[in-house]
């Protein structure tokens, strides 16, 4: 696991291993190419290698269309799009060689509509993640590399719920859905595990949305 937020991913370690499973964290920006190359290095030499890559980096801000600067418009597309091409292409290239592996972006139901919490920057680069996806899935196809992504829609995180209250929206959030609730973190934690899976081995290029129904496409 790497993040910029040491401690929390440590304590998701702390988790991971007091449930009987295996982890390893490392404090890193997946916006960094020195940090990710000192990641795949790390990945590489534990536990005989990589082979599924996660890639959950990523967030969004509420500013206003006419006022988001430019520095801010490259900041979020880096975090939730070109980190994920640093990140697919360092682990493809592993996998490759492996002749097998799994990559499971994680986009947004706004990129399929647009984000009610988030301005345009997070909408398009989420949109961007989803065809990247299709287009890595066809490339690396020949390899035995799948690659789809998981499309949340309102989930349950701390920032989400933040934002929502924030903005007045989080008492009525769930009344709006038609399965009549906000999803939970393990809902996306689940359909990753399937896509990540063998009973997911005939998908690629897919895009699974998890919204509770908020869209359905």
């Amino acid at each position: 696991m790497v993040d910029i937020n040491d401690e929390g991913i440590k304590q998701v370690c702390r988790e991971i291993i007091k449930g009987g499973g295996e982890a390893l964290s490392m404090k890193g920006d997946v916006t960094q190419e020195k940090d990710l190359d000192r990641l795949f290095q790390l990945g590489e030499s534990y536990q005989g290698g990589m082979d599924i890559l996660i890639n959950n980096a990523g967030g969004g801000l509420p500013t206003d269309f006419f006022s988001i600067p430019i520095e801010e418009w490259d900041r979020i597309m880096k975090l939730n799009l070109t980190s994920i091409f640093l990140m697919s292409q360092r682990a493809a290239t592993i996998f490759r060689k492996k002749g097998k592996g799994v990559i499971v972006n994680i986009a947004s139901q706004a990129g399929r509509s647009v984000s009610p919490t988030a301005g345009c920057h997070y909408t398009a680069s989420k949109a961007g993640v989803l065809g990247f996806t299709r287009h890595t899935a066809t490339v690396l196809a020949p390899f035995h590399i799948r690659v789809n992504a998981v499309c949340p829609g309102i989930i349950n995180t701390e920032r989400i719920v933040q934002r929502l209250r924030e903005q007045g929206k989080w008492e009525n959030a769930g009344r709006s859905i038609p399965l009549g609730r906000i999803g939970d973190v393990y809902d996306v934690a689940a359909s990753c595990l399937f896509l990540a899976s063998d009973l997911s081995d005939y998908i690629t290029g897919a895009s699974l949305d998890v919204n509770g129904g908020a869209l359905m496409m």
